[in-house]
């Protein structure tokens, strides 16, 4: 493990793994630390440099006053420790929520973002304007699965003290949205074993979730962008539309029939993706 200090003085612990021109991981969440991505995105390392780090107050870095945990500070935070690791221009790879990260990374920070590649993540959180592009992806069938789920939740773990199974049970409904495919489902279950991690920030990351919307900032945004997702992501896919729709430079790739984790579900297709895009030792695109 190795840690940096950043300039509001906060330890924040990460890892680089590979060798190559540096990419910049950021995982979802709010509950994951970096660990969920070292073994998925292994072979990146053969052709490039990997950073994971995880965040303020989550798995092993160290905690922060509760106002700091906003995805504006995290992007903060990546630049510092680009600076600390004397990187110049760097490509960023996020999955998920770890997109709102990135996204305001290429806002805060853009002489410093050469390339963004977003996997299954949106420039949206808030619920109104996601609610019917979500719907129209998710389709009749899994519409009203995700609505039986959630009233189920409501009956039966809503009123209860806050504890792993209530937590399972509230995000089942979102898991209908991202489902794998039926043979898939035990694999991507089982691809991240259980770790014991310290999520401080993450009530104050969903709430700043609930409160994002990035699309009008999507053309201030002009490096080049690979927006890759899912079929039955559906609330990937509504917000790879919105992407698609806001950034200049955008390119989009559907995955048929995967769901929210491209790495394990297609990896063949998804590292071929990432590296025809990512930059090579030369500073090019493959």
């Amino acid at each position: 493990m190795t840690t940096f200090t950043t300039s509001d003085a906060v330890e924040l612990r990460y890892e680089q793994r590979g060798t190559g021109p540096p990419v910049y991981v950021c995982q979802g969440g709010p509950n994951n630390v970096c660990d969920t991505l070292i073994a998925d995105l292994a072979p990146l390392e053969e052709t490039h440099t990997l950073v994971f780090h995880d965040y303020r107050g989550s798995g092993r870095s160290a905690g922060a006053p509760a106002t700091t945990y906003e995805f504006e500070r995290l992007a903060d935070d990546l630049d510092e420790l680009r600076q600390h690791l004397g990187h110049g221009t760097i490509s960023v790879l996020a999955h998920s929520m770890g997109g709102f990260l990135a996204l305001e990374y290429a806002l805060r920070h853009p002489s410093a973002c050469g390339r963004l590649a977003l996997v299954g993540t949106t420039p949206c959180g808030a619920a109104r304007p996601m609610a019917l592009p979500v719907l129209r992806a998710l389709g009749p069938l899994r519409t009203a699965k995700a609505l039986l789920i959630a009233a189920r939740f409501l009956a039966l773990w809503s009123w209860r003290t806050p504890s792993a199974p209530r937590t399972t049970a509230m995000y089942a409904p979102m898991g209908v949205t991202q489902e794998p495919r039926p043979d898939l489902r035990a694999l991507v279950a089982s691809a991240h074993p259980e770790l014991p991690v310290a999520n401080d920030n993450a009530p104050h990351l969903m709430r700043a979730l609930g409160r994002l919307d990035l699309r009008e900032d999507l053309e201030r945004i002009t490096c080049p962008v690979l927006v890759l997702h899912g079929s039955r992501d559906a609330v990937m896919v509504a917000g790879g539309r919105m992407l698609a729709g806001g950034l200049p430079d955008s390119t989009v790739q559907v995955l048929a029939d995967v769901g929210h984790e491209p790495f394990i579900e297609s990896p063949t297709e998804t590292f071929a993706a990432l590296r025809a895009f990512l930059p090579t030792q030369d500073g090019s695109a493959t």
